[in-house]
């Protein structure tokens, strides 16, 4: 049956705003119209605030003081980290390597030379009143009255105004998230040999396999991302439908801050923006709606310098000799006793990028020298992209999916997919950014040393750096050394199109997107079971067969794909799983503790296949499929390329070493959840939660490794599943009727403010528990009848 949540009216809790008596400051009157002389920033429900401004600086005053309401220390902390002063002022949440590599980078030249005049005028405009609103916040607040708790800075002494520059370098921060800032240890690992390298020992080649989590990148199980844009030939309205679901910390400025941000006739969006973003990141207008989900692109690459073995500081190049770069940067650390200590590291630079020792992921390929007597080079894709708050802003402008692929056309989007649909009907997936312009030809001809072919088989596609030939190519009207939107993969249908991580080769299985370079993704290689889940949903509401009624969608259709809490592992064998379960009298072989296991059977056998509060058996289940997905030929059909949705399936239960490695994996599983102090019957909802103060809120959705709704929590003691880190966070589905307005709903799950006494600290939290949406307000009518507080900002 279609469970369609939509939030009950409840009662409004006001806003209480400090420092309201200064002169810069008063109670607003009227609706959320057009902007009459002042700021205006109205809040509805749940602390959304609405600002309406007469320019861009004035909008960026009335965001930045509006979020600083809500989490001023988050955005400050993060300031700390991009200007390289997290071990002097952040203790033991300081880190030193990525203090030296933004010290190096984020220098006021660059940003004041290169970054913000890139940025268009109006885009200035906006930081440059962002910053200004939070400075006023601080002013009218004071620093002895900040937010108190684990992210707040009451009295920190870190705490000061900002300027546009402090911002500009939280913005370069985030661009280099999946490329430079992962590196930061490996850069500073990089030391040469005091000595020739004649000496050292030139070690045979070997086989190894590494993650990108080896490098510092997140697991795409972490933090990820769905999207379902759904064209008007599988809505049951005509008008699209957008689902955007990205899976993001639960804490620190990678979250995201739900805002409604207007100047009438020029800029009208709602959504939601990463902590101390003036734009727009995931959201929506009055026709086109957008998410992005993690891309499977590599931002960066190595290449490898065949180095002189009597000057190690010295590399071959087109059969000339380059010299490699020593650059020393400062920091300063305060050490457990409070004095603080300046230290000293040197960056080494080719002409291809920074030097990096990436060593701790296996000899073979760290040290300088490698084992080959040669040493890697990074160069990133993203190093200098202006362009990616101005893309976000074009984004928010655009009327339609064709305006929005055209305004991808800035290359500004630093590491992720878009998905979107429009009122019109159509959708559209688009792996359009800043790619490095390495061809499969690239590749293939330049990847032919031991070093760059083991790199590259591990998925990090590296070159030769010895050869001009081998350096990233280039495509007209593109910024040097990345691919151009003609050679990026992209695909607009009227059917649907959907993205959980995998590359963009199965957006949609009917219209597979072949022949693109192997930078930016595989093909017809065995997906996630998170991408199978999103395709098989897709696939039972597009035949009707899933118990939701008839074909197609609806804005509620896809809110039951997420909310349902399906397990696709569940689905694929849970019913071998217990037959195997009901052939075991003794466990005793499997398990310290025989009755637990013999419950956990029992217990699975009545579990509702959901990771639902309310269900029982999802942590036996979780702990049960994080063992037993290791097993060999565990699958009786193997992955086929040409049936990606569906293989591999079945439990191969005529190998007996599988059946064994299933009563095994039951068997850890019991003893986990016993040593854990958890019983087999617990209800989800009791296992994995949220704290309020003294309260529990129960959390719905599950590991990524099987889940197409993300939750990965980690144990806290005896006390379950209570540690989020990240999964499901701003979450929004938009379609369109007749109405001018979007018919938009939303949650964020972690809520708005990160102050404990804030009464927006879980409130979101528990609508997100309940399974239920929040109506967003974005037109003036709507945002009237909801609002809560409203105060005006004078310029």
């Amino acid at each position: 049956m279609l469970r369609i949540r939509f939030l009950p009216i409840v009662a409004a809790l006001a806003l209480a705003v400090s420092g309201c008596s200064d002169a810069n400051v008063s109670d607003g009157g009227g609706g959320g119209g057009d902007s009459t002389g002042g700021v205006k920033v109205v809040r509805t429900k749940y602390g959304i605030p609405h600002v309406t401004a007469d320019d861009f600086y004035g909008l960026g005053l009335g965001y930045g003081y509006a979020y600083s309401q809500d989490n001023y220390c988050v955005l400050m902390k993060e300031v700390v980290r991009a200007t390289g002063r997290s071990a002097l002022l952040l203790g033991d949440d300081g880190d030193l390597s990525e203090d030296f590599v933004y010290r190096f980078y984020n220098t006021d030249e660059y940003i004041e030379t290169e970054f913000i005049p890139s940025a268009p005028p109006e885009l200035q405009d906006l930081v440059a009143g962002y910053a200004e609103g939070m400075n006023r916040y601080l002013a009218d607040t004071g620093s002895g009255a900040l937010a108190e708790g684990p992210e707040g800075c009451r009295d920190a002494a870190w705490v000061r105004e900002v300027t546009p520059n402090d911002l500009a370098k939280v913005y370069r921060k985030l661009i280099l998230r999946g490329s430079t800032g992962p590196l930061a240890p490996a850069m500073i690992a990089a030391t040469p040999p005091a000595q020739s390298t004649a000496k050292a020992p030139h070690r045979a080649p070997q086989s190894f396999a590494f993650a990108p989590t080896d490098l510092g990148l997140p697991p795409p199980t972490e933090m990820g991302s769905n999207a379902y844009g759904i064209g008007s030939d599988a809505s049951q309205t005509g008008y699209g439908i957008l689902l955007g679901n990205p899976h993001f910390p639960w804490e620190g400025a990678e979250r995201f801050y739900i805002v409604h941000l207007t100047i009438p006739g020029v800029y009208d969006v709602m959504g939601a923006s990463l902590h101390g973003v003036p734009v727009i990141n995931i959201g929506f207008n009055e026709n086109v709606a957008w998410s992005h989900t993690v891309s499977t692109a590599r931002r960066f690459g190595f290449f490898e310098l065949q180095i002189l073995e009597d000057d190690p500081m010295r590399y071959r190049y087109d059969g000339e000799i380059r010299e490699i770069q020593a650059h020393p940067v400062s920091a300063e650390i305060t050490l457990e006793d409070g004095t603080v200590e300046t230290r000293t590291e040197t960056i080494y630079m080719s002409h291809f990028g920074p030097i990096v020792d990436i060593g701790s992921i296996n000899e073979i390929v760290g040290g300088w020298p490698t084992a080959f007597g040669t040493v890697l080079a990074a160069a990133d894709a993203n190093l200098y992209n202006t362009q990616a708050l101005p893309q976000w802003l074009e984004l928010g402008k655009a009327q339609n999916t064709a305006e929005l692929k055209s305004a991808l056309g800035l290359l500004g989007v630093p590491w992720v997919n878009t998905i979107a649909a429009d009122r019109a009907g159509t959708a559209l997936y688009a792996d359009i950014g800043a790619v490095p312009h390495m061809t499969s030809e690239k590749i293939e001809r330049c990847s032919d040393t031991p070093l760059t072919s083991l790199l590259t088989s591990q998925g990090f596609p590296s070159l030769d750096g010895s050869r001009s030939e081998c350096e990233w190519g280039n495509d007209p009207n593109t910024r040097d050394g990345i691919f151009g939107v003609n050679n990026l993969p992209s695909l607009e249908t009227t059917t649907y199109v959907a993205n959980s991580n995998d590359s963009y080769w199965l957006s949609n299985p009917n219209q597979l997107l072949e022949g693109f370079s192997p930078v930016i993704g595989r093909e017809r290689v065995q997906q996630s079971f998170r991408t199978r889940q999103a395709f098989v949903q897709l696939e039972d509401r597009m035949a009707g067969t899933d118990g939701l009624g008839a074909p197609g969608f609806t804005v509620g259709h896809v809110q039951e794909l997420l909310y349902g809490n399906r397990n696709i592992g569940g689905e694929l064998i849970l019913s071998d799983v217990l037959a195997i379960c009901s052939g075991v009298d003794d466990w005793s072989a499997y398990t310290e503790n025989p009755a637990e296991a013999a419950e956990a059977c029992s217990v699975l056998s009545a579990w509702d296949g959901r990771f639902d509060t309310t269900s029982v058996g999802p942590h036996v289940w979780q702990e049960f499929w994080g063992e037993v997905t290791g097993t060999a030929n565990l699958w009786a059909v193997p992955f086929d390329a040409d049936d990606s949705v569906h293989t591999p399936r079945e439990l191969n239960t005529g190998d007996g070493a599988v059946v064994e490695a299933v009563k095994a994996s039951l068997g850890a599983a019991a003893d986990e959840l016993v040593r854990r102090g958890l019983p087999m019957s617990r209800p989800w909802g009791q296992v994995q939660y949220r704290t309020d103060g003294d309260q529990r809120i129960p959390i719905h959705g599950g590991s990524g490794a099987s889940m197409f709704s993300v939750i990965s929590s980690r144990y806290v003691d005896d006390q379950g599943l209570g540690n989020i880190r990240a999964g499901n966070s701003y979450i929004h589905t938009v379609t369109w009727t007749e109405s001018e307005c979007p018919d938009a709903f939303a949650v964020l799950t972690y809520s708005q403010s990160t102050d404990p006494a804030s009464p927006h600290y879980a409130d979101m939290t528990r609508v997100y528990s309940a399974e239920q949406w929040i109506d967003m307000p974005y037109c003036p009518d709507d945002i009237e009848a909801d609002k809560i507080s409203e105060i005006t900002l004078e310029p």
